[in-house]
Formats: structure tokens, sequence, C-alpha cells
């Protein structure tokens, strides 16, 4: 989905001081966080499951599936979910789940040439998981 100025639309979102955003595309629902179910044995960034609108969905520990590393507790329990939806063009590749985030924080538009991929700093972090970094209002995104 792109707006009349060729951005991009990404929900942002908050963990440990940190800015990031999904694309706009992948979002379902943004959600309080829900009672989680655990699933013993399960890996550990994933916390469990949580019923959403009749379906259960894994919740991601986003701050875990991308090996940050926490330097302070939450101020506050403003956690939420977001519920994405990736690979709707493949079904070997379709996956609907909730991401665990620390806060959310609002929309914004991002024009493709303004992002600047990740592979340019570090090869070894998934292009599946970051497409790139983007400065905004002086935070890196």
């Amino acid at each position: 989905m792109e707006n009349y100025s060729g951005a991009t639309p990404y929900l942002s979102f908050w963990l440990d001081d940190q800015l990031y955003a999904f694309s706009i595309d992948n979002v379902v629902e943004v959600t309080e966080r829900p009672k989680i179910t655990v699933i013993p044995q399960s890996v550990e960034y994933i916390k469990g499951v949580f019923n959403f609108r009749g379906e259960i969905l894994p919740a991601i520990d986003v701050m875990e599936k991308c090996h940050l590393v926490r330097t302070h507790e939450p101020q506050s329990d403003d956690s939420a979910v977001i519920v994405l939806e990736t690979g709707k063009e493949d079904p070997d590749l379709h996956l609907i789940a909730g991401a665990i985030v620390e806060r959310v924080s609002d929309v914004i538009n991002i024009k493709p040439i303004d992002i600047i991929p990740i592979h340019d700093f570090d090869s070894h972090i998934d292009p599946q998981l970051t497409q790139g970094v983007y400065n905004y209002d002086d935070k890196i995104v």
C-alpha cells in the first residue's frame, strides 16, 4: 500500500527505548496483550499461543526473535500484540502470528528510497527480519 507521495505506511513500536516498524501491509490488528498459554519446550522466542477471533496464534517475543538485549525493564505495562500476516502470496510461507511489543507508537510514511539496506552494515542480519534503517525525527527506525 503506497500513498500519494510514493511512501509506504509503517506501524512503529518501541522495544527497550528503540523504535522499530512493521509494514502496514502485514498488520492485521493491534490488540492489548492477551492471555498467553505457554507451550512447553517451544523455542525461546515463542511465548505461547493466544486466541485471536477464534483462531489460535503463536505469540512471538520480538526482542528474543531478533536477539535484542533488554537494557532496562519497561516503564509501564503498555505492552501490546501486533497481529501480523506474511507470505499471503505463497501458501508454503503464509503465517499469521502475534508480535509482542512494549508499546505501539504511530504510523509513519517512508519512501523506499529513504530506507538504507541493512546488509550495507552487516551480512549476518536476516533480511526476512530487517529490511533496513530509516532516520525519523532524529531517531533510527
